[in-house]
């Protein structure tokens, strides 16, 4: 029997039937989370924990190396200048580097309180046109009424003096006046027309001014009730001809 059964080939629910593998190096959950997987290290005779570290781990404990290059800090801010750096040559650069800036060729420097003025600038006459806008204003062309900022007058001409106005300037110039029916505000107290104060009510502001009586109101009066009338109410041929939308809107359904 188990001949024949390892000679024929195996079924589909034979194959899904077999327990998956497990993988190389699975590891089985913990029963517990203080479940522990190896005994943790325990102090030492001399009362530390002493732990074996890896090289990889001693290797990135080491403190870092200063530079090949690197000097420590000088014991004092003074020390002693060789004399090779005395003797040093200074380069043509260094040289021109070292000159001060020089002043502008137009610079001149700070003029003296005391100076001496010419001749020419004594014996010098004033033009014409200088002693006109030395002249002060005269008090008539301060004060004037007529003029303008500048202290220019502008006096109109005789031909405007002597002009007339117009037939329509003279309608334009008019007051506008007032309503036929206008009537001036009324005072704050006035009387009361005996009229008004004998008036007697119409029937209809009598029945108007009534208050609505409890007799008159409903109480089972249901607002989304139809009436009969408006279910057995048929529109007119009016309404119908307003109810067919626009051919050019119409379309047939896809």
């Amino acid at each position: 029997m188990a001949t024949a059964t390892q000679g024929r080939p195996r079924s589909r629910i034979e194959e899904l039937s077999r327990a998956k593998q497990v993988p190389p190096g699975f590891l089985e959950d913990r029963r517990s989370v203080y479940w522990v997987d190896y005994v943790p290290p325990r102090p030492g005779p001399s009362g530390t924990t002493e732990i074996i570290a890896t090289p990889r781990v001693s290797e990135l404990a080491r403190h870092r190396s200063p530079h090949r290059s690197w000097k420590g800090d000088r014991p004092t801010p003074i020390w002693a200048v060789s004399d090779h750096a005395k003797n040093a040559p200074t380069t043509e650069r260094i040289m021109v580097l070292s000159r001060h800036k020089s002043v502008h060729a137009d610079h001149k420097g700070e003029r003296t309180p005391y100076m001496n003025v010419s001749s020419n600038a004594r014996t010098a006459t004033a033009t014409q046109r200088v002693e006109q806008l030395a002249e002060p204003k005269t008090r008539v062309d301060r004060f004037g009424t007529e003029e303008t900022e500048w202290g220019q007058y502008f006096s109109p001409s005789q031909h405007a003096m002597q002009a007339g106005p117009r037939e329509r300037t003279e309608q334009l110039a008019q007051a506008k006046p007032y309503h036929n029916q206008f009537r001036d505000e009324r005072p704050v107290q006035w009387e009361v027309g005996n009229n008004a104060l004998n008036a007697i009510a119409t029937l209809r502001l009598q029945q108007l001014a009534r208050p609505r009586s409890r007799t008159m109101i409903k109480d089972d009066f249901d607002p989304y009730k139809i009436a009969p009338s408006a279910k057995r109410a048929r529109c007119t041929p009016r309404l119908e001809e307003l109810c067919v939308p626009l051919p050019r809107k119409v379309r047939p359904k896809k």
